[in-house]
C-alpha cells in the first residue's frame, strides 16, 4: 500500500529525473526556392594606373625600356620620359679640327 505524502513537490518526488532530456533546437530546413549561398564572394575592387605610374611601376618591377614600351603601348622616348630619362644630344666635331 501506498501513502501519500503531503506537502512535496514534483521535484521532490524524482519528477526532475524522469522529465526528458532538452531537445537541440533545429534549425528549419529553407524553402526549395530559396538559395543559400555557398560561398561569399567579395566585391573586385580594381585601380587604373596613369601611363607615367604605370611605366614606373613597371621600372620598378626590373622591367627594361623596352620591355615597358611594350607593355604599354607607348613609344620608348614616351617611356625615357616618363622615367626622366633624356637623350645626350651627339657631338658634334668642329669643322675646323681635321
Amino acid at each position: 500500500m501506498v501513502t501519500p505524502i503531503s506537502g512535496g513537490t514534483a521535484f521532490d518526488f524524482g519528477a526532475a529525473a524522469q522529465a526528458t532530456a532538452a531537445q537541440p533546437q533545429t534549425t528549419p530546413a529553407p524553402a526549395a526556392h530559396t538559395k543559400i549561398p555557398t560561398r561569399i564572394e567579395p566585391a573586385a575592387d580594381t585601380v587604373k594606373l596613369s601611363p607615367s605610374a604605370q611605366v614606373r611601376l613597371l621600372k620598378t618591377q626590373g622591367e627594361t625600356i623596352p620591355q615597358i614600351a611594350i607593355n604599354t603601348a607607348l613609344s620608348a622616348e614616351a617611356v625615357d620620359g616618363y622615367l626622366g630619362i633624356t637623350q645626350a644630344l651627339p657631338a658634334t666635331v668642329a669643322a675646323g679640327n681635321k
